[in-house]
C-alpha cells in the first residue's frame, strides 16, 4: 500500500513548524506566540491523522497540552517498517490498541513485515477484531516478510466469529481467501482489493461476489485459486455484481471466467499470456475504457488459444469508447488479422 505522500508530508511540515515555533520562544522576549498550541483538538487530531501513529505519538510528546490527543486520532496507520525489531512493534500495536480512547476508527492501516518465526497470528487477530469493534469503514491489512512471501495467515482466523461489518472498503494482502470470506457478509463493501491472495473454494458455487451487493470497485492481483475440486476445475469463475463499475485483474490465475456486470465502465487486464484466463461470457453493455496489456509467451503461437481468447474479448470490449492495447497486444493482434473487431 502506497503512502499518502501529500497528508505525510503535511504532519512533517507540521511537525517542524512547532519545533521552530518553540525555538522562537525560547529566544524571544516573549513577543512571540504560539498559534499552534491554541488550536482546537479536532483540528490537532485532523492534521495527526495524517502520519502513521508512532509519529503521532512522537508530535503529541512536544506539548504538554496534546498528551493524550493521539488517542483521538480517528485513523490508524501501523506500520512495522520504522522499527529495527518486529517484536518491539508488536509490543507497540498492542499498547495502542490498549490505550486509545473508545470511539470509531475511520480507517485502520496495518503493514506488518517480519520473519514467520515472529509473526503472532493472535494479534492479526486482535487487530482485525479491533477494527470491527470500532466501526472502521476503511481497512488495509498487509502482511508478509518483508521480501515478497506470504505468512500463510487465513481469514477465517482474522475475522473471527464477526457475522456483520460496516466496513466501505477492504484491502487485504498474503491473506488466504478461504470459505468464511464468501459467506462473511459485507453489506456496504463497495471497494475491495486482493493482492497475492490464494482464493479457496469450499462450496460448488463459484460466483463468490454474488454475495457482495454493494461493490463497485474489484481488483486483483497476483491472485490463484487454491484446492479447487477435480470435478470444478472446468467450471468458469463467474465474477458478477450488478453495481460493479471497475475492475482489475493482473496477473490471475483462473482457467476460465466469466464476467456479467451490466453497469461496469472501466476494465484492466494485465499480465502474461499464460496467466490470462480464457473468458467464456462477458456481459458489458456499458463499458466506458478498457486496457488490454499482456505480455509475450509462446502460448502467443497457438492460433486457437488467440481466437478463444482474444478475439471474443474484443469483441465483447464493441461498446467501448476508447480501448488502450499494450505493443505485444497489438503485434498479436495484427500476426492474426484480429483488427476488426
Amino acid at each position: 500500500m502506497n503512502h499518502n505522500r501529500t497528508g505525510w508530508e503535511l504532519g512533517k511540515a507540521w511537525k517542524r513548524l512547532h519545533e521552530e515555533e518553540e525555538e522562537k520562544e525560547e529566544t524571544s522576549t516573549g513577543s512571540t506566540t504560539d498559534r499552534i498550541r491554541n488550536l482546537p483538538e479536532p483540528i490537532i487530531c485532523h492534521i495527526l491523522s495524517f502520519l502513521d501513529i508512532q509519529s503521532a505519538v512522537q508530535t503529541c510528546v512536544l506539548s504538554r497540552a496534546w498528551r493524550s490527543a493521539w488517542r483521538h486520532v480517528p485513523v490508524l496507520d501501523l506500520r512495522s517498517e520504522s522499527f529495527r525489531e518486529y517484536p518491539s512493534f508488536q509490543r507497540f500495536v498492542d499498547r495502542i490498541l490498549s490505550l486509545r480512547y473508545p470511539g470509531s476508527v475511520q480507517k485502520m492501516t496495518y503493514i506488518a513485515h517480519g520473519n514467520r518465526t515472529e509473526q503472532d497470528d493472535s494479534q492479526f487477530g486482535r487487530v482485525v477484531e479491533y477494527a470491527l469493534h470500532h466501526d472502521t469503514q476503511h481497512l488495509a491489512f498487509y502482511v508478509g516478510d518483508g521480501i515478497g512471501y506470504g505468512i500463510g495467515c487465513r481469514f477465517s482466523n482474522l475475522f473471527g466469529s464477526m457475522s456483520n461489518c460496516n466496513l466501505r472498503t477492504l484491502e487485504l494482502c498474503w491473506v488466504t481467501i478461504d470459505g468464511r470470506f464468501w459467506s462473511f457478509g459485507f453489506p456496504r463493501l463497495n471497494t475491495l482489493v486482493l493482492d497475492w491472495c490464494p482464493l479457496s473454494f469450499e462450496q460448488e458455487d463459484l460466483d463468490p461476489f454474488s454475495n457482495f451487493p454493494c461493490l463497485q470497485s474489484l481488483s486483483l492481483t497476483s491472485c490463484h485459486p487454491k484446492k479447487v475440486p477435480r470435478h470444478m476445475r472446468e467450471r468458469s469463475f463467474k465474477i458478477s455484481g450488478l453495481e460493479l463499475l471497475s475492475l482489475r485483474l493482473e496477473s490471475t490465475e483462473f482457467h476460465k471466467v466469466e464476467i456479467v456486470a451490466p453497469k461496469l465502465k472501466s476494465l484492466y487486464l494485465r499480465g502474461g499470456v499464460e496467466q490470462c484466463s480464457v473468458f467464456s461470457e462477458l456481459t458489458l453493455p456499458s463499458i466506458v475504457h478498457a486496457d488490454v496489456l499482456v505480455y509475450p509467451a509462446s502460448i502467443f503461437n497457438h492460433e486457437r488459444f488467440v481466437e478463444r481468447h482474444l478475439f471474443s474479448l474484443f469483441q465483447a470490449l464493441g461498446n467501448a469508447n476508447s480501448l488502450t492495447l499494450g505493443s505485444n497486444t497489438i503485434k498479436v493482434c495484427f500476426g492474426f488479422n484480429i483488427v476488426a473487431f
